[in-house]
């Protein structure tokens, strides 16, 4: 296959993920509590090589394709004009007419082949759309001239002084220990938080936000918009979230993702130690080193970031392993104070593959093991 056709599969592969990008804008503000749902060939016309991806994980994957080709939309997608009434862009996502959706087909293709045919030697989606492309339409075959050095230099002059030790890695047994200590001997016996601030995302998309965790398995969070004040709850196994006066309840598997997914980002203690953790190489976050600790399932691959000066947990990777590309997710904890013996993060910030789904919370004030109402967790009466 010539690099002009690989080209333009990329392309064909970015516009569609820019059609999906603005169909976000339409989903419910906080993603843990949107549903994933209907498979994508029974909502859209056309779907050839994407079947069995969920709604959610189709609009994922173009985003994914659209950053890895820096394009967007409309470089595979047809469009025919904006609606007189609502000015958006009229989307024709089952048109074949433009060639590079053709040839994304086909380079979504190539990867799963590529992917599945060496299981051996790579894990869950080694080989993406950002592989070759990072953030450009052609993949770059050879190396920038003037070389640095060559691959042999050094061979047969070896430096005079011998080879430096690798600074030893402390096991996941003693980052935690570190963690524990550094949070708060008082963490574990957090009932309750309140965190009031605000909520900043694109599109100027900023408002008020309070928090409210009660611990096990509890959490609410209010937004107040200029227009309507959105609340989204979650109890045990049950789940809500009130728009206005319209009342959506959540399914049990939705009510579970999205209570596991809050309470790593919202309560006293965000990670504990569980079977399967491994201690992986230091990475550098700001320029400092930072121990890392890795867990990985077919489905999922979650790396902790522990400042090794303060212990505390700095950053979370997330990355979802779905049948066509892998979908990452980051938080970063920044900004600690000290609130009664308990270390918690002022600054949370959420970076998603779509940057609608990316926010940045800054609690001005943050209060722990106040008097909660449990029937705040509760969903209201709604009025037919």
């Amino acid at each position: 296959m010539s690099l002009e056709k690989r080209v333009r599969i990329l392309i064909t592969l970015t516009v569609f993920l820019c059609a999906i990008s603005l169909t976000l804008v339409s989903r419910a503000e906080e993603a843990a509590f949107t549903p994933q749902g209907a498979q994508a060939e029974r909502t859209f016309k056309n779907i050839q090589v994407l079947k069995g991806l969920r709604e959610g994980e189709l609009y994922q994957t173009m985003n994914f394709i659209a950053v890895s080709l820096g394009e967007n939309c409309t470089f595979c997608h047809v469009t025919n004009g904006r609606d007189p009434k609502t000015n958006q862009i009229n989307w024709v996502w089952a048109s074949d007419d433009k060639p590079e959706k053709q040839t994304a087909r086909r380079m979504l293709q190539m990867v799963l082949l590529i992917n599945g045919s060496n299981k051996v030697d790579f894990g869950p989606n080694a080989v993406t759309c950002h592989t070759c492309h990072r953030g450009q339409r052609t993949p770059e075959g050879v190396p920038s001239m003037p070389l640095a050095k060559s691959g042999h230099e050094g061979l047969l002059y070896p430096a005079p002084i011998g080879p430096v030790a690798p600074r030893p890695r402390p096991s996941v047994d003693e980052i935690f220990a570190h963690y524990v200590q550094a949070v708060g001997p008082k963490a574990a016996e957090t009932k309750t938080l309140v965190m009031k601030g605000t909520r900043s995302a694109s599109q100027n998309r900023n408002w008020p936000n309070e928090i409210t965790w009660s611990a096990p398995d509890k959490l609410l969070s209010v937004m107040t918009l200029p227009q309507t004040t959105i609340r989204q709850a979650v109890a045990g196994d049950a789940g809500w979230v009130l728009n206005g006066t319209k009342l959506q309840t959540l399914a049990a598997a939705q009510t579970a993702t999205a209570r596991r997914g809050l309470e790593e980002v919202f309560s006293a203690v965000k990670v504990t130690q569980v079977p399967g953790m491994q201690s992986a190489e230091t990475e550098k976050i700001d320029g400092r080193d930072m121990w890392v600790v890795e867990r990985s399932t077919p489905e999922t691959t979650l790396k902790y970031y522990f400042d090794p000066e303060t212990g505390l947990l700095r950053r979370r990777i997330a990355i979802n392993h779905h049948a066509v590309l892998p979908i990452p997710e980051q938080t970063d904890f920044e900004d600690y104070r000290d609130v009664d013996g308990v270390k918690l993060p002022f600054i949370i910030r959420r970076s998603a593959i779509d940057t609608y789904d990316s926010w940045t919370r800054t609690f001005a004030e943050i209060k722990r093991n106040v008097a909660v109402d449990d029937a705040l967790f509760a969903p209201p009466a709604v009025q037919p």
